[in-house]
């Protein structure tokens, strides 16, 4: 058994096994994308344009990744790590146009923080999942709120909610919306995050923005809107 690993392990994680991987994630994605029928809520001016003086930094949590994947946005950069299922986003998100930043929020963070940062000093919108690559879900590390701070550009928050969809049993419960779905697509406005002084004051940014985060995609989903309303 355990030489059967040995050779079905470098197989699956071949560059040239990715690729393939990332156009087949995509294509399917595509796909199921044209038959459903979609909703924006408050969509930013920038996203049909192929250029904006004025980059944000696009901030979902990380089961949302199949949906922007299906829409990303022109003049995007994404960052991703090399390994596993992050390495096949990668690739995914750089068929449709994006540049991937290859990197790390927990390893060597602020080297990736300075890549994204120069990225985004050429017109560039940033997009991080800030609960990825590995979790815990809905938990916010620090990456948004140091990449505002290093380049003075705003956050806009993104969630996605389908009408009938599958979600994976991994840690995030990653969605995909099925084929023929209501999917409604909500942007937030620009959040701008002032400069901040000493490790207490960082802190309480992330907490505010992790929370508001939270509230923004409760608020976001039609069907938890419903349930309020009825439980009142």
């Amino acid at each position: 058994m355990s030489s059967a690993k040995k050779w079905i392990k470098p197989i699956l994680y071949h560059p040239a096994t990715s690729w393939v991987a990332a156009f087949l994630l995509l294509a399917i994605l595509k796909l199921i994308w044209l038959t459903c029928r979609k909703h924006h809520i408050n969509p930013p001016k920038w996203r049909k344009k192929q250029r904006d003086k004025q980059p944000v930094i696009l901030v979902l949590w990380h089961e949302y990744i199949p949906f922007i994947l299906a829409q990303l946005p022109p003049d995007m950069a994404t960052l991703n790590s090399s390994h596993g299922d992050a390495r096949i986003v990668g690739m995914a998100s750089q068929i449709v146009g994006a540049k991937p930043v290859w990197g790390s929020s927990n390893r060597n963070p602020i080297a990736s923080l300075r890549n994204l940062a120069k990225e985004m000093a050429v017109g560039r919108h940033v997009l991080l999942t800030p609960d990825g690559p590995r979790g815990p879900a809905h938990k916010m590390a620090q990456g948004p709120v140091a990449l505002a701070q290093l380049t003075g550009k705003p956050i806009v928050f993104f969630a996605c909610h389908a009408s009938s969809k599958w979600r994976l049993s991994s840690w995030d419960k990653t969605q995909f919306p099925k084929p023929f779905s209501s999917v409604t697509i909500s942007w937030s406005d620009p959040i701008a995050i002032g400069k901040l002084k000493g490790k207490d004051e960082q802190a309480q940014a992330l907490a505010d923005l992790e929370q508001r985060l939270i509230a923004f995609c409760q608020q976001a989903d039609p069907s938890g809107q419903k349930k309020d309303k009825k439980s009142q």
